[in-house]
């Protein structure tokens, strides 16, 4: 087994678990293909997957909590906007979600 950052230790990671590692983030970060798995955050309205909800919690709620992902999200909502630039995009402007992040 190949380690990366050279000798064994408390710092080294296997390259098995990294590559690992990667094809997760990989899968989450795809266009999904169905909506089961999404969720909306009850504040901020924002649709994720709900392992990225569990993983990162909600970049633009402060009191979002990763362990009480249950009582933050929602699986019933309706339609999605897509904003890639908030700060220039009219729609974020007409649908009030210009200052929220990406």
């Amino acid at each position: 087994v190949r380690r990366v950052g050279g000798e064994e230790g408390p710092g080294s990671v296997r390259m098995a678990d990294m590559i690992q590692t990667m094809k997760e983030l990989a899968e989450e970060a795809v266009v999904p293909k169905d909506v089961k798995q999404l969720r909306a955050c009850l504040t901020c309205h924002m649709v994720k997957h709900i392992k990225q909800f569990e993983r990162d919690g909600c970049e633009n709620c402060q009191d979002f909590e990763k362990e009480a992902c249950e009582d933050f999200c929602s699986v019933n909502f309706t339609g999605v906007a897509a904003i890639m630039y908030p700060d220039d995009s009219w729609v974020a402007r007409w649908l009030r979600k210009q200052n929220l992040r990406p």
